[in-house]
């Protein structure tokens, strides 16, 4: 992570702070014609809707607009694969002067803010609210346009970015269901403003009399503040008018429509994780700005995603059979806007773009969607190996196949999340029975895979003749595709390895680890105690239960067992405590049950996630003591020699065989490495929760390296 950045906003004090101007940023917001280095502008409303807002609104769309800026404005450490790890995310410290200070830093709200946001764009975030010493009325942000005149009080406030999943949105409301909408559009380049106003006015003709009007909002810096492209908090700042401007209708919703793949956003490969993958819509960002939202209004605010359950083939589909397929090539999908010219709209790289190719194939509507508005072919094309950038785009093309590929093949829920661990932290947000949310959002992703490697099967009949006599490029995604058998394994990492100075990492089937910058060492016959360190200095600071640690290391994650904790290294030279009974397990477990404990062990990773969270320590521990179980069976119900083992609580056996695995490591570390090994015995501490706990900053490498 980088060294802590602070963002003063407006006139609030530096006192007790080195306003460094090198380091820190000042920003000072204003409307219509203010002297501040960013303008935000609502334009497009109407006197008639107006209603006094609320001060804790302004202050919603103030706060969330310095955010916004300050995302764009300061640079991430690093954007290239290999050291992104340590460079990307950013340490952000705002000190926001507000018209109720009380409120914006009290616990509950600094939470909500401080969480959603972290995990919206894979920085740190932290808040002082100060008084406003001057106040300036919200009527300011305002831009009235009278000349038209809304007839009817709209029933629905709908976020409207212009891509293909809002339109469907737009589409689905007006045409179908005959609502009265508002649109709300955040315009982040005028470059998109007659492709706007073209969707617009298409839009209007096929809803027959219920034209839906269109609310934009733009946040306007001075040149020199126009950075960071990956503007991850841009949605923050996009609910947060898109909630005011309710208000002011006097409704307590707004509506995103974004397809369920994109919102759940399972990553496809090393370059598209953290801040680089959207949360724009993430069920656990949803809740979170439901959650701000509701706290501002002092009442139930509701944040939905009406098409979570849909796939963009399900989206495309919307547009079709409503008649509407003639507005498909003037939407926006492409996350690359600074490059649209108007012969290319859509660069056909990015994640954005391919994943559009293949929903509109797979929806049959491709000749709806000219493949010339693509500055980049991905499917027939070739990439140049030395533009990195190229580089990249075809390790994602590859992967997004890949992932289809994998998960088309899945033939349960099990397995499905035993491959996608990630998935279980999503369940919770989803609301209901976890185990249904589960099978949801495996026919979810099951149904989107059927679709990409549809879409890919016609592609390849479609030119079969040119892979056949190789007049396509060699390097394309369809060469690749189908010269592989349709299943693309690539190195997640392809660019030259800048060595890290701190790493803890797995080459190959070797552990390998290097401190302060002095010479790698090899690890041999220590993996599991290595195991358990690397996964402990992945989250430095972060108490985790040994028992959780050894139950999923025992599991492992990709269909095979791996050793974990021996039960005879359990058993040898440990006392056995009593307490609540494990009982035998038997014979060692075949690959069904395995199979079946593995999904058990991800949902109860997430009830204990959700149990710490409300405090309960009684469910907690009774998760443990389930995990220990596990563990317990999975590796066999007999002991040295085949003598039966008495039933008995193993926690404290597990804990002692979890520290002797790590010391022995260490052990190892120490005969090449001292200073390593020292800190290490110094930082970790065991109990019942084992820590890393450094002391000051160190920022470790543990991914591990897949190809030399």
């Amino acid at each position: 992570m980088q060294d802590k950045r602070y963002i003063l906003c407006g006139n609030a004090s530096a006192k007790g702070i080195s306003e460094d101007p090198v380091r820190d940023l000042r920003l000072r917001l204003s409307g219509k014609e203010g002297k501040g280095n960013i303008t935000l502008r609502i334009e497009d409303v109407h006197r008639k809707m107006f209603q006094p807002v609320p001060s804790l609104f302004n202050d919603l769309l103030e706060v969330a607009t310095y955010v916004y800026s300050a995302d764009q404005i300061i640079r991430r450490g690093a954007d290239d694969v290999d050291s992104f790890g340590d460079g990307w995310r950013r340490d952000l410290h705002f000190v926001v002067p507000v018209r109720n200070p009380d409120f914006w830093n009290s616990p509950q709200v600094q939470e909500a803010l401080c969480s959603t946001l972290g995990f919206l764009s894979d920085d740190q975030y932290r808040f002082d609210f100060v008084k406003l010493d001057q106040d300036h009325p919200f009527q300011e942000y305002l831009g009235f346009d009278d000349t038209q005149q809304m007839y009817r009080k709209p029933e629905q406030v709908v976020m409207f970015s212009g891509g293909l999943d809002s339109l469907a949105g737009a589409i689905d409301e007006v045409v179908n269901q005959k609502r009265r909408v508002l649109l709300v559009t955040h315009k982040a380049t005028s470059k998109l403003n007659k492709r706007y106003q073209t969707l617009e006015q298409m839009l209007a003709e096929k809803a027959d009399g219920n034209a839906p009007p269109r609310i934009s909002v733009r946040v306007h810096k001075i040149k020199e503040l126009n950075h960071e492209y990956t503007q991850r908090s841009r949605s923050f700042l996009y609910v947060s008018i898109g909630a005011t401007i309710a208000r002011m209708l006097g409704l307590s919703s707004v509506r995103f429509y974004e397809n369920g793949v994109i919102s759940l956003n399972l990553p496809v490969c090393a370059q598209v994780v953290g801040g680089r993958a959207t949360r724009t819509t993430h069920p656990r960002v949803m809740k979170g700005f439901q959650d701000i939202i509701s706290l501002v209004a002092g009442e139930p605010f509701t944040v939905e995603n009406p098409y979570i359950w849909k796939t963009k083939a399900d989206v495309v589909k919307v547009i079709t059979d409503a008649g509407c397929q003639d507005l498909i090539k003037h939407s926006m999908t492409c996350t690359h806007t600074w490059e649209m010219t108007n012969q290319h709209t859509h660069c056909g790289g990015c994640s954005q773009c391919i994943d559009r190719r293949f929903a509109v194939l797979a929806a049959k509507a491709d000749q709806y969607d000219p493949v010339e508005q693509y500055k980049f072919d991905v499917f027939t094309q070739s990439r140049d190996a030395e533009d990195k950038k190229k580089n990249v785009e075809k390790i994602m093309a590859a992967a997004y196949l890949e992932r289809a590929n994998q998960v088309k093949n899945l033939s349960d829920v099990t397995q499905f999340i035993t491959s996608y661990p990630d998935v279980g932290r999503v369940f919770k947000f989803l609301g209901g029975d976890t185990g249904q949310a589960a099978q949801r959002v495996f026919d979810l992703y099951k149904r989107h895979a059927n679709e990409v490697m549809g879409a890919l099967d016609e592609l390849l009949s479609r030119h079969s003749k040119g892979i056949r006599e190789r007049t396509l490029p060699g390097d394309c995604l369809l060469r690749t595709a189908y010269e592989s058998g349709s299943t693309i394994s690539m190195s997640s990492v392809v660019s030259v390895e800048k060595l890290p100075e701190n790493f803890f990492r797995k080459r190959g089937a070797v552990w390998e680890t290097r401190f302060q910058g002095r010479n790698t060492i090899h690890l041999l016959n220590v993996d599991k105690g290595a195991e358990y360190i690397n996964l402990l200095l992945a989250f430095p600071d972060r108490e985790t239960s040994v028992y959780e640690i050894v139950c999923g290391h025992a599991l492992g994650f990709g269909g095979e067992a791996n050793s974990g904790l021996e039960h005879d290294e359990i058993e040898e030279g440990f006392q056995v405590t009593t307490g609540a009974p494990l009982g035998d397990a038997g014979v060692v477990v075949d690959r069904k049950a395995l199979t079946q404990y593995q999904a058990r062990f991800q949902l109860l990773a997430t009830e204990k996630a959700e149990a710490e969270e409300d405090g309960d320590h009684q469910r907690v521990q009774e998760i443990d003591d389930e995990m220990a179980q596990i563990a317990d069976e999975i590796t066999g119900g007999t002991g040295k020699g085949g003598k039966l083992r008495k039933a008995g609580d193993k926690r404290k056996n597990v804990r002692d065989a979890f520290r002797n695995a790590v010391n022995r490591a260490i052990k190892q570390i120490e005969k090449y490495d001292k200073p390593l090994g020292e800190h290490l015995k110094a930082s970790i501490t065991h109990s019942n929760e084992v820590v890393y706990r450094p002391g000051i900053p160190i920022t470790w490498d543990v991914r591990p390296i897949v190809s030399s």
